[in-house]
């Protein structure tokens, strides 16, 4: 059987960085510092990847302000986060914290609350059978690791059921 043949590591990338930053866009929106990452790794020089961002960016088709309001939206819905793990990966990806902040700020002020509440609602069908200091010991390290604040654990642990409207 014969081994699919690469191409050597100082070969010259194939394509335009233009079109490996487009395919890259396929999947779903990218932050600047992400596409930039690709483009690297696939040996464009800075040249060819600054001149790809900047057609990109004047087609609209990267934005870090929107990558970051579809992030955090994508994050709410699926994989509920607290605020400083969103920050954390925002700023990873390479999204000013102006931007994130911005992105951030929209928030209804109780929404972290909720969010938590909800993230916890499953496993606390398990921890019903736990002792007071167990069970807000779990809430605890739960909510910590999901990256939620401590005054939003405290305020899930002092009321871990959703006040009825």
């Amino acid at each position: 059987m014969r081994k699919a043949s690469r191409p050597a590591r100082d070969a010259a990338p194939l394509g335009t960085a233009y079109d490996a930053a487009v395919r890259y866009l396929g999947s779903r929106p990218r932050s600047v510092l992400e596409i930039k990452r690709h483009l690297r790794t696939k040996r464009f020089d800075d040249e060819a990847q600054d001149k790809a961002i900047d057609a990109l960016r004047a087609q609209g088709y990267i934005d870090d302000e929107a990558f970051a309001r579809y992030w955090v939206d994508q994050r709410l819905r699926f994989r509920p986060k607290g605020e400083r793990a969103l920050v954390s990966e925002l700023m990873a990806k390479g999204v000013a914290r102006e931007t994130i902040d911005l992105v951030l700020g929209e928030a209804d002020p109780d929404a972290e609350t909720k969010r938590a509440r909800e993230v916890i609602r499953r496993p606390m069908t398990r921890w019903l059978s736990m002792t007071d200091v167990e069970r807000k010991r779990k809430i605890h390290q739960f909510l910590a690791a999901r990256g939620f604040s401590y005054d939003v654990i405290e305020e899930v642990i002092a009321k871990p059921e959703a006040p009825e409207d």
